[in-house]
């Protein structure tokens, strides 16, 4: 039987790998910057992405938020194990990275940053400071990679258990049940977990009241 299937992204322009060097943004951030601040990866996302130092990442995020027609929505951010990562040509050296969508609604554009980390340096500056909105998703990312978020203004776990241990999606986080240790809630596990439950209002900026 002849498989007639093909890639459909192979046929579609808007598809293919492309650098987007030719997108005015890149051009803006190179003058201000200088030609060999970035690294653009060619990708089929559609929207260009470039790597930039972790040192430039807010004024990076800024420069965009202030240009003439600015980036002015964090559309996502979140976090990449990049251990497993094959295709590498031309690109910083990364165990792990953090990427930054952001969105110009006047340019009707996309571009995404990323920064490229290394396991034994695992930390970014909070985003928080540009866009608010990065509160969570800064969260989430330190809760699912253990990525420190310098500056966070409040940086606990978003979608599990307080006394969780470990880092679920990282490629070396065990993906079966059968990978953890026998399970056992003894009375002194059940109260530590109890007593994490408990909502305290001066850990989130407020006063208790009686």
């Amino acid at each position: 039987m002849v498989n007639n299937m093909t890639d459909l992204t192979a046929q579609d322009a808007a598809w293919s790998t492309r650098d987007h060097l030719d997108d005015p943004v890149i051009g803006e951030l190179r003058n201000r910057f200088g030609p060999d601040a970035f690294t653009v990866q060619a990708t089929r996302t559609g929207i260009p992405v470039v790597w930039v130092k972790r040192e430039q990442l807010l004024e990076v995020g800024d420069f965009l938020k202030k240009l003439p027609k600015p980036y002015v929505m964090l559309f996502d951010l979140h976090g990449m194990d990049e251990r497993l990562r094959t295709h590498r040509d031309g690109l910083p050296a990364a165990d792990f990275s953090v990427f930054y969508h952001l969105i110009s609604i006047e340019r009707n554009r996309d571009i995404m940053l990323k920064v490229a980390l290394s396991e034994n340096d695992l930390h970014v500056p909070t985003f928080t400071k540009l866009f608010p909105n990065a509160n969570w998703y800064e969260r989430e990312t330190w809760e699912m990679f253990g990525i420190d978020i310098e500056g966070h203004p409040h940086l606990t776990r978003i979608m599990m258990p307080q006394t969780w241990e470990g880092h679920p999606l990282r490629k070396d986080y065990p993906a079966r049940a059968t990978e953890f240790d026998p399970f056992e809630l003894t009375k002194a596990k059940q109260d530590l977990e109890m007593e994490a439950l408990t909502f305290k209002p001066e850990d989130w900026g407020d006063e208790a009241r009686d």
